[in-house]
């Protein structure tokens, strides 16, 4: 018998140093955040530069194809560099890969509340814990590049409007005016 407890003592603190705490500690929250907010800064920056590229050269046509082909390839490339599934939503999407989920939907309506209540975007983030999952937003209102595409659509080309109709037959996102909700950066990272 003493030679069982023994054992049973030595495997008990052989998996207690193996068992993970079920929620991860500020210090990891932290870093996770922290992870999430560099993926959205880096997607956000060389989205910016590739877009900015196509309108000088090839107008706002150029533009819609940079945002359907190269903005998830891009954001596929910070997830495999980084671990951080970084992606993009919107309560009005023009593609229906980046419809939101019920947690993303709810706060993007608390993101345009705390806006009108006077806080501005630059201060706004949300986060949730699932498990060992951290979801973290940002929001990201519309800028004047932007408004090319998603603002008024009678301001827009009719080359635009028809790379728009043949990239997006389901485009809801437009009628945007500058400063207003586009939408927001959206991540997912295993906290360890």
């Amino acid at each position: 018998m003493k030679i069982g407890h023994q054992f049973g003592v030595a495997l008990l603190a052989t998996l207690a140093g193996c068992v993970t705490p079920a929620t991860p500690g500020p210090q990891e929250v932290a870093a996770a955040i922290q992870k999430s907010t560099a993926a959205a800064d880096l997607l956000f920056q060389r989205l910016s530069v590739e877009l900015a590229t196509a309108l000088t050269n090839g107008g706002p046509a150029a533009a819609v194809a940079i945002c359907k082909d190269r903005a998830p390839a891009i954001a596929a490339e910070i997830e495999a560099a980084s671990g951080v599934d970084i992606e993009r939503t919107a309560l009005r999407v023009r593609s229906p890969a980046n419809a939101p989920d019920d947690w993303e939907m709810a706060t993007m309506r608390s993101f345009i509340a705390r806006r009108d209540a006077g806080e501005e975007w630059a201060e706004m983030s949300a986060t949730r814990i699932e498990g060992r999952e951290l979801n973290w937003m940002r929001p990201i209102p519309l800028g004047g590049m932007c408004a090319t595409c998603h603002g008024d659509p009678a301001s827009f080309t009719q080359e635009t409007r028809l790379a728009l109709r043949e990239a997006y037959p389901d485009d809801q996102a437009t009628g945007f005016k500058p400063g207003e909700l586009r939408g927001a950066f959206t991540a997912r990272v295993q906290v360890p």
